[in-house]
């Protein structure tokens, strides 16, 4: 679908965070606080949307073409790739325990379910389908500590999907993307932790 593209009306860098979990379940029992066998309270504690360098939540859904040799004909395209996202984790101790009870957590695995928020009027806002990734990188979670850590936000295959589908590129849909990521405390218990961002999609401008 490349063509010269028009400048999008909501240029611009944009960082929205929409969501951040409680913490997720530790020691396979619910939400921390209330966790047995492990002294780890686990959670999302930020998500922040970048895109070739720059923190933002406009996602870009087509390459197009910024130029084109008025001699040769030879175009010019636009830089296009993957949208990931820095999650930042932590791990602490539970409400009240002492903080030598905290123990190191492994993340390997993770989903992403695609919501809509706002389908603008005459607009086409696909489904989208759900991504899962397993195994996954495996990233450790320090005791009393965080990670910050990338993974693919809205890639290459889910922007493809949405052209096909005949999403729309000009009114700029709003979209949620609900992290669910796995894996295991030093007991060899199960983690599952959420947390979720929102952002927008068409055929924002990116030519230099």
């Amino acid at each position: 679908m490349n063509r010269i593209k028009r400048a999008a009306g909501w240029g611009g860098t944009l960082l929205l965070l929409f969501l951040i979990s409680a913490c997720g379940s530790v020691g396979g029992s619910g939400q921390c606080g209330g966790a047995e066998d492990s002294g780890s309270c686990v959670r999302v504690e930020s998500i922040t949307p970048a895109y070739r360098g720059a923190n933002t939540s406009n996602v870009d859904a087509v390459m197009d073409v910024c130029a084109v040799d008025a001699t040769t004909g030879a175009q010019t395209l636009e830089a296009f790739s993957d949208h990931s996202a820095a999650i930042q984790v932590s791990n602490d101790s539970l409400p009240g325990a002492p903080s030598n009870t905290t123990r190191i957590v492994t993340l390997r695995d993770y989903s992403i379910e695609y919501s809509i928020n706002r389908c603008p009027a005459g607009s086409v806002c696909p489904a989208l389908t759900l991504l899962t990734v397993a195994p996954g990188q495996t990233t450790v979670i320090p005791a009393n500590g965080s990670v910050t850590f990338t993974l693919p936000f809205v890639p290459l295959a889910t922007k493809d999907e949405y052209v096909r589908l005949g999403g729309s590129l000009g009114t700029f849909p709003s979209y949620t993307a609900l992290y669910t990521i796995t894996g295991t405390d030093s007991f060899n218990k199960s983690i599952s932790i959420q947390g979720a961002a929102e952002f927008t999609i068409g055929d924002f401008n990116n030519c230099s």
